[in-house]
């Protein structure tokens, strides 16, 4: 198993940064290595299903995301959704009003079966991969949620 967490502080309210990032139709513009979804059922919200592929060092892989957590109050939010496919992850989103903004946590769990490891790289080099790839999404939703009205 490899385990990412990273956080950010975001410069915008926190109710537009998550309404931003729960919405299947925006994931592609913002999470690194997912293509645009080839199916979408749901607004983001629980039992919201996506159909995608996820890139790995250039490999792509089928992947199925279900919503199981969605949920805001006036200052928190968490949302998080299960990928199953070519590899099992679960990837939650932890939303918290600071100082006028949004700090945003972003923790995946991911589950490689070993047969793969031969073909994308081994253990170490996916869990830096995968350090780098949450950094360059929270980057991501940083410039868009801060730079859009």
């Amino acid at each position: 198993m490899a385990h990412t967490k990273q956080t950010i502080f975001i410069n915008a309210p926190l109710e537009k940064v998550f309404r931003y990032t729960i919405n299947p139709e925006n994931w592609a513009h913002f999470y690194n290595n997912l293509a645009s979804p080839k199916k979408i059922d749901g607004n983001g919200e629980v039992g919201t299903v996506v159909e995608a592929e996820y890139a790995i060092m250039g490999m792509h892989f089928p992947e199925t995301i279900q919503v199981t957590e969605c949920e805001i109050t006036d200052t928190t939010a968490k949302w998080t959704g299960m990928m199953s496919g070519s590899f099992n992850a679960r990837q939650s989103s932890y939303y918290v009003t600071r100082d006028s903004g949004t700090e945003l946590s972003f923790e995946i769990e991911s589950y490689i079966p070993d047969d793969l490891f031969g073909k994308i790289t081994d253990r170490i080099i996916y869990e830096r991969l995968s350090r780098n790839s949450a950094a360059h999404t929270l980057e991501n939703i940083k410039a868009i949620c801060e730079s859009s009205d």
